[in-house]
């Protein structure tokens, strides 16, 4: 980044009218104004800014200050990272991981991340690390991946110190280490990424890593609550549900769950599903309880299955079928229940 006395008179106008943006995006000393951000963006990216050109790009992704607009912030971000800005470059790899902009290519995406990765990019190292993780674009190595989350962590970058948590949690390409799960889930949480507070919470309800707290559990679950974490609002309802480190109620935690299972989510589906199949905390519902576990199964939430396989066996809240049912069941014991 070139100093202030070093810019060619373009390169200056380019950034006070970039900077002046950033200032109306977020609030600096002014009021924020995505609509005049973005103006401002689109001054600085006319002359050539690369930053400003990004900038606008993310504003087309998220439809702030300007129309959402896929096509236009692909054609931006690309621009960009054409002209070398690092950001650009490591957003426009997610386009391909993703899938949703361009046409999913995760060889591609393993080569954006690696680049921005080996200029220490945190979260190229992070991505990079996922996709070792998972074996996408790359051979499957647990250990390469703990340590490129590891690199990313040791930046302060959130996802990363809650993907080393994950590692140590699970021995995945290191020993398995409650405390040191604790610990970096924690630092994660610290730095505001709603589901390592999730995880926190997880640890201090089954006091992993960490003397048991189920207060503390119900605080943490209200913290990734608040930040909208569908998993953690699954979970502040099942402490509802079994009275851990709150008052005991059904109905509370049925409302939870419902607030949960509308987002998508697999715990919030399960769990609203047993309460409707039990009668617990609201009507009972037989059907929509085998919808709700369906729903759940397909996302393959392992415990699902086997309550599908059990409503196909009994009838509960479809038609019996014995072959159903033993497809769930094996399902259920493939993913080891």
């Amino acid at each position: 980044m070139k100093s202030g006395n070093d810019l060619s008179p373009t390169e200056f106008l380019a950034k006070k009218y970039f900077d002046q943006a950033e200032k109306y995006f977020t609030g600096d000393g002014v009021p924020v104004d995505f609509k005049r951000a973005a103006d401002g963006y689109a001054q600085s990216a006319k002359l050539g800014y690369a930053p400003a050109i990004f900038s606008l790009g993310v504003c087309y992704i998220r439809g702030m200050g300007v129309s959402h607009d896929e096509s236009k912030a692909y054609e931006l971000i690309k621009q960009a990272a054409d002209l070398g800005n690092i950001d650009a470059q490591f957003t426009l790899g997610h386009f391909y991981f993703d899938g949703s902009i361009v046409e999913r290519d995760y060889d591609k995406a393993v080569e954006i991340f690696r680049a921005a990765a080996d200029k220490g990019h945190p979260g190229g190292l992070n991505d990079l690390g996922f996709c070792y993780q998972r074996g996408l674009g790359v051979e499957q190595d647990f250990e390469r991946a703990f340590e490129l989350y590891m690199q990313a962590a040791e930046s302060d970058f959130a996802a990363a110190q809650n993907n080393v948590g994950d590692c140590y949690n699970f021995g995945r390409g290191v020993k398995a280490d409650g405390e040191k799960a604790y610990l970096y889930y924690y630092r994660a949480a610290q730095n505001g990424y709603a589901v390592a507070q999730n995880n926190v919470g997880m640890c201090y309800l089954n006091g992993r890593g960490v003397k048991a707290d189920a207060e503390l559990a119900v605080h943490w679950f209200e913290e990734a609550g608040k930040l909208g974490n569908p998993v953690a609002i699954a979970n502040l309802g099942f402490c509802y549900e079994t009275g851990r480190g709150v008052e005991k109620s059904a109905e509370k935690a049925v409302q939870l769950y419902t607030i949960s299972a509308d987002a998508d989510s697999a715990p919030g589906q399960f769990n609203l599903a047993k309460c409707l199949r039990d009668g617990n905390g609201i009507r009972e519902d037989k059907e929509r309880a085998f919808s709700l576990f369906k729903r759940a199964a397909e996302q393959q939430f392992p415990v699902a299955y086997s309550e599908v396989a059990a409503c196909y066996k009994s009838g509960i809240g479809v038609k019996a079928d014995e072959k159903l049912a033993e497809k769930y069941y094996k399902l259920a014991a493939d993913a080891g229940y």
